[in-house]
This record gives C-alpha cells, sequence and structure tokens, in this order.
C-alpha cells in the first residue's frame, strides 16, 4: 500500500510538472510571436500607408490609418499621411484636425505650423495664422517668409503698429532697391492710417529721392509736410508743384498762409496780390484776401499803401465791416488812437450786440494802448484819464488794471500799484506777471513776506518766468533762506548762463553760508562776463586780499539763441513803461540784483533793477 500511494505521488507531481512546462513554455512562445509583430507592425504599417496613398487608394489608406492610430495616437508620421490623404480627398476640416493633433504631440513641428499657418490664413481664423506664425518666429527669427506673412497678416486685421514693426524687419532686411521703396509706399500708407503723419512724410521723402520728378508723390509730400506744420518744406514742394502744373489758386492759397504763419511778411504781400490777380472780383473770398493783403502790409509796415487801400475798399463796400476793423488797427499802429477809438465806435454801430461785445473789448485795449502812450511821453495826468475811461468800456479788462499798476510803480504810488496788481490777479489769477508785479510793489513797501509770496506765486504759474525767479531768490536772501537762494539762482543759470549778476548774487549766497571756495568761484565768473561788474571786483578783493585779473581770452557770446532764451523772449514783457525810448538796453539780461551790504548783511535792489529796468 506504501508502495502504491509512493508511486501515485510520484506520478502526481511528475505530471503537475509536466504541465507547468507546457503552460510557461506557451506563454514564452505566445509573448515572442506577440512581440516579434509589435516591433515591426508600426513600420510595416507606415509603409503600408505609404504605398495606398502613392496608388491613390485613399478611402481604404484612411480606414487602415484611423484604426493603426486608435492603438497608437503618438505616431506622428502616420498620423501625418492620414492628414495629406484627407486634404486631397477633400476632408480639409479632417485634416486640419490631424495637423493640429500633431501640433499637440510635437509642438515645435515647423513644418506642420507653417502647413497649418497657410491654411489659416486663406481659411480663417485669421488669429489662429497669426499664432502660428508668431510661435514660428520665436525660435526662427530669421525666417523671412513668416514676417512677410504676418506682416500682410496684421495689415489685414488692421493691427497697424505691428504691421510696421514688421514690415520694418523686412525693409531692414531687404536688398533690392526697388523692393525696398515698394515696402516704404506699404510703410508710408500704414503711417497714415495711424496718424503718424511725420514718418509717413520721411518715408516719402525715400520715395521721392527715387522719382524726383513724380508728381504725386510731391503732392503727398506737401500735404504731409502742411499738416506736420514743416512749412519751409512745404514752401518747396508747393513751389515744385506750381512750376510743372502751373498757378493752382488753392495752393497759393496755402502758400499765402505760411508765409503770414512764418512771418515772411514780403512774401506773404506778393502771395496774397498773386491771388487777387488771379481771382474774379465777384467770387467769395475776393474781399477777404483783400483784407489779409492790408493785414500783411500792416505787418510789413507798409502802413500808408494798406490805409489807402483799405479806405478805397471801405469807398466801394461801406457794409464790410472787417474793413472798418483792419483800418482802426491800422490807425493804432501808427499812434492815431483817436481815429482807431472812432472807427471802432462806428462799428458798434453797424453790428449785432453779440459781435459788438468784442468791439467794446478792442476798443477799451486800444484806449488803454493809447493810455500807454500818453504815459511814455510823460503826460501822467492824461494817462490815467484814458486808463479809467478804458474801464468804462470794459470793467473787467484786466491788462487796464495791470498797466494802471505799473504806471502807479513808476510815479512810486506803490499803495495804489498794489491795488491795481490785486484787481487784475483777482480777474485773470493765472498771469506770472501780474504776480510779479504785485511782488515788486511790496518789496518797495518793505514787504518782504509778501513780495516773496508773489514771487513764489508767479513762478508756479509760469516756471520759465525768469525775472519772476531771480526776484524771489533775492527775497529768500533777504530772508537769510540762503540754501533756497542758492536753489534759485543755480536754476536761473540754466536759462542764462552768462548772466554776470546772477553769478554774482549766487556768488554772494556762498560766501554767506560761507562756502568761500564756490563763492570766489561764481565771482570770478561773473567778472569774466562782465569785467567792470564792481560789486563782484570788490567782493572778490576782499576775499583774495588782491584784485581779480579776468581771463581775456573767455568767450560767452552765442549769437544763436537756445529753446530755453526763445522761451525766455517770449516771457520778456516785463513792466517797463520807458522799454521803448531805451531801446538801446533790449539786449541786456534780465533782472539785474542789487548790491547785499555785507558789513549789515542787508539785501537791496540796485535802482538799475528795478522792474522798470
Amino acid at each position: 500500500m506504501n508502495i502504491l500511494l509512493i508511486v501515485g505521488l510520484v506520478l502526481f507531481a511528475c505530471t503537475i510538472t509536466w504541465i507547468y512546462v507546457l503552460f510557461v513554455t506557451s506563454t514564452i512562445n505566445d509573448n515572442k510571436k506577440e512581440e516579434a509583430p509589435k516591433e515591426t507592425h508600426y513600420d510595416d504599417a507606415l509603409e503600408r500607408c505609404k504605398k495606398l496613398f502613392n496608388q491613390g487608394m485613399h478611402a481604404e489608406l484612411q480606414r487602415y490609418a484611423q484604426r493603426e492610430l486608435s492603438k497608437n495616437y503618438g505616431d506622428v508620421e502616420l498620423r501625418r499621411i492620414l492628414a495629406q490623404s484627407l486634404m486631397l480627398s477633400g476632408n480639409e476640416q479632417m485634416a486640419i484636425m490631424h495637423y493640429e493633433a500633431i501640433l499637440s504631440i510635437a509642438p515645435y513641428d515647423i513644418k506642420t505650423q507653417e502647413l497649418l499657418a497657410q491654411y489659416y490664413c486663406e481659411n480663417g481664423p485669421k488669429s489662429r495664422a497669426i499664432e502660428l506664425y508668431e510661435q514660428i518666429l520665436l525660435y526662427d527669427s530669421g525666417n523671412v517668409h513668416a514676417v512677410e506673412m504676418l506682416s500682410k497678416l496684421y495689415e489685414e486685421t488692421q493691427n497697424y503698429e505691428k504691421a510696421i514693426e514688421t514690415y520694418k524687419m523686412l525693409l531692414d532686411a531687404e536688398v533690392d532697391e526697388q523692393k525696398k521703396i515698394e515696402l516704404e509706399y506699404t510703410l508710408a500708407d500704414l503711417y497714415i492710417k495711424i496718424g503718424d503723419n511725420e514718418n509717413a512724410f520721411n518715408s516719402y521723402e525715400v520715395i521721392h529721392k527715387s522719382d524726383p520728378e513724380n508728381l504725386e508723390i510731391m503732392i503727398v509730400l506737401a500735404d504731409l509736410a502742411y499738416k506736420n506744420s514743416y512749412w519751409e518744406d512745404c514752401l518747396k514742394y508747393y513751389k515744385k508743384i506750381i512750376s510743372i502744373v502751373g498757378d493752382d489758386f488753392e495752393i497759393l492759397e496755402k502758400i499765402a498762409q505760411i508765409q503770414v504763419t512764418l512771418e515772411n511778411w514780403p512774401e506773404a504781400v506778393n502771395a496774397y496780390k498773386k491771388i487777387i490777380s488771379l481771382e474774379d472780383s465777384d467770387s467769395a473770398n475776393y474781399l477777404y484776401h483783400q483784407n489779409e493783403l492790408c493785414n500783411a502790409m500792416l505787418k510789413n509796415k507798409q502802413f500808408d499803401e494798406a490805409i489807402d487801400l483799405l479806405k478805397d475798399l471801405l469807398a466801394q463796400n461801406p457794409k464790410e465791416t472787417s474793413f472798418a476793423f483792419t483800418l482802426a488797427q491800422a490807425y493804432t499802429m501808427i499812434g492815431e488812437f483817436k481815429i482807431g477809438v472812432q472807427l471802432y465806435n462806428k462799428l458798434l454801430e453797424d453790428l449785432p450786440p453779440e459781435q459788438g461785445d468784442i468791439i467794446i473789448k478792442y476798443i477799451s485795449n486800444l484806449i488803454c494802448a493809447w493810455a500807454q502812450d500818453l504815459f511814455k511821453k510823460g503826460d501822467y495826468n492824461q494817462a490815467f484819464d484814458k486808463f479809467f475811461e478804458a474801464l468804462k468800456y470794459d470793467e473787467e479788462n484786466d491788462e487796464v488794471y495791470f498797466e494802471l499798476g505799473r504806471c502807479n510803480y513808476h510815479i512810486k504810488s506803490f499803495q495804489d500799484a498794489i491795488a491795481h496788481f490785486k484787481r487784475a490777479i483777482s480777474i485773470k489769477p493765472q498771469n506770472s506777471m501780474y504776480y510779479f508785479g504785485l511782488g515788486c510793489a511790496q518789496d518797495e513797501l518793505g514787504n518782504v513776506k509778501a513780495a516773496k509770496q508773489a514771487f513764489f506765486d508767479a513762478i508756479n504759474i509760469d516756471p520759465m518766468n525768469i525775472k519772476a525767479r531771480i526776484a524771489y531768490a533775492i527775497s529768500l536772501t533777504k530772508e537769510l533762506e540762503y540754501a533756497q537762494s542758492i536753489e534759485q539762482f543755480s536754476e536761473v543759470l540754466k536759462y542764462i548762463p552768462d548772466n554776470a549778476d546772477t553769478l554774482y548774487n549766487l556768488a554772494l549766497a556762498y560766501e554767506l553760508v560761507g562756502d568761500i571756495e564756490r563763492a570766489i568761484k561764481f565771482y570770478k565768473k561773473a567778472i569774466d562776463i562782465d569785467n567792470d561788474h564792481k560789486e563782484a571786483n570788490h567782493n572778490i578783493e576782499l576775499l583774495l586780499g588782491e584784485p581779480y585779473v579776468p581771463h581775456k581770452d573767455i568767450e560767452y557770446i552765442d549769437d544763436t539763441p537756445s529753446a530755453s532764451e526763445e522761451k525766455q523772449e517770449e516771457n520778456k514783457e516785463i513792466i517797463d513803461v520807458q522799454e521803448v525810448q531805451e531801446s538801446q538796453e533790449q539786449n541786456e539780461q534780465t533782472a539785474d540784483v542789487g548790491t547785499i551790504m555785507q558789513q549789515e548783511q542787508e539785501v537791496q535792489i540796485n535802482p538799475q533793477d528795478s522792474m522798470f529796468s
């Protein structure tokens, strides 16, 4: 029994072992059978698809490829050949879907990006085409085709700023001169569309150099120059155009207007005479041009000729108020104030009330100018009578109050001057010169704090009011606020660096704070500019112990005014009732500062340094 049991167990164990070996062997063989085809399966699928593609069997290719891709989604080449087949079969939407899938798998596939971008360019949406071309340029910035396509796409989608950027890239890279000109045309058009007339003008200038006799380009350039206020360029091109097409009435009008803008009065007179010679006396603008001619004559100081012409025009056209207005101005310009006032009063009878208000203001200003003229001649009583007559016409005329303040200041009636300056400020509080006048009057009365505040208000309104800034610096020195005074004098020197008095005052301020080195430096600069500056020479001799010998070879004169000096001239309407008689002093620097008595450390303004110097 035991032997049979052992034999049975042995047989059972062998059977189990045999079954296990068969199972393992079968599994390994099965795995080998599965793995061998797997190594070559997709290569075979791609080859099969290529054969089907070449044979034109697209339906079978598409069924087979779709089935294979369901097993391996990431096979890019198989998906690409499927997309090509779908595109050829007319199933564009499905093909594009597969191309987009390729990009999701391989984002930097330039070939697919370009293909998709081209498709979206033609079929939309263009925003997707732009996105793809922008991606291409991120890692292939020299891709000229992408830049070209982006330029067109930006232009088509009205993204003109970006279109300009890409077209400029093309222009920089282009070597063919003709293509460069074509790109300049495109850029010029885009600049015009975004309102950048300056760059549009520059582009057309380049185009014009390549074709200097092209009339259309000249017309565009003249128009752009006019819009940009490039008056000299505008005149140049208009004259060229006229030399080709003859006298063009509209161009002649623009030429005349430009000459007026440039204040080329002789040329303006000639231009209006030319216009009138070509114009029918019955035309709508004939009388207007005649009046403009008279205005140009007056500006050109052809007073008698203008007055005679205006009289004739008024005799022929008695209801033309513009002639009466210009004639009144003409008489005012030659000092015939009484006739001017009479003419303006006559106009009041002929004009409706709303226009009459304007004439009333003109009369008020004219009488104010009459009063100024009388004051300059020393006829003070009549001058003040005229000022108050001007106020009867317009009691809110701030200029009249300002002039009253100036005149009262001149006769040392400082309290009255202050009252008038304050009245002018109450009417027009944003006029820097009114505060400057008030400050000068307060200073004369010894009201240093009030003067300092007025000067501060003046430069707060107009930082370029140099006289007010100098006066403010002086008031700071009087108040012993030397650090701020130094700051203000230094600011003044930015605009008038060669002003000896300002350099002197800056040096003095440094001396008062104990900075002797800087004081000497600026005293020397003041004397180098003005060898006869008494205060500077006196002070530096005290500091050095000997006279200072100025440098003879230093030149500070520059005949060409800077932008800041030109602006300074605009602000130079200083309170000066004697400026006509003292015209020889018109080129002197602004607001000279007086001596500070060192022993007492008190600041005094020189007599010649008043607001009327």
